[in-house]
Order: C-alpha cells, then structure tokens, then sequence
C-alpha cells in the first residue's frame, strides 16, 4: 500500500472540492468566468491520474481507480443542483 497514492487522492478530493464551489460562485456572478474555471477542473483529474499511477496495493488502487471518482460524481452533482439554487 503506498501512502503517496493515498495522499494524491486526498488532495485531488481537496482540490476538487475547492474548484466546484470557485465554479459556483463564478456562475453566480459571471457566466463566462464560470466557463473559464471549468478548466481548472483538470488539475484534481490530473492529480487523481498521479494517483491511481502511485498505488501500488490493493487498497490504494480502489480508492484512487473507484471511490475518488466516485465522489467527484456525488460532488459534481451536489454543485449543479447547487448552483441551479442559486441562479434562481
């Protein structure tokens, strides 16, 4: 089990989190800007890649290749819904 690819994971999770909610204020105030930090979103993907590359046990490999994606869903989907709130 390699701790490298588990911190990778917890910080693409971070950093996830941390883009989503910047994305949703920037569509609160400017639609374009919002488009803009819509790019930003390759960074947990590219860091959540560095991962899954660094695990080297079982445990790791599900965490990076399963659960990581799956809660970027979960929080991709709580944003929208989120956002769609505010918008209003």
């Amino acid at each position: 089990m390699s701790g490298k690819s588990i911190r990778f994971s917890i910080y693409s999770i971070v950093i996830f989190i941390a883009v989503v909610l910047g994305i949703i204020y920037l569509f609160k105030y400017n639609i374009l800007m919002g488009v803009v930090g819509i790019v930003l979103l390759f960074l947990p993907a590219k860091l959540q890649r560095i991962a899954l590359d660094e695990a080297s046990g079982k445990v790791d490999k599900i965490i990076a290749k399963y659960i990581v994606p799956g809660i970027a869903i979960i929080l991709t989907l709580m944003a929208i819904m989120a956002l769609a709130l505010w918008i209003q």
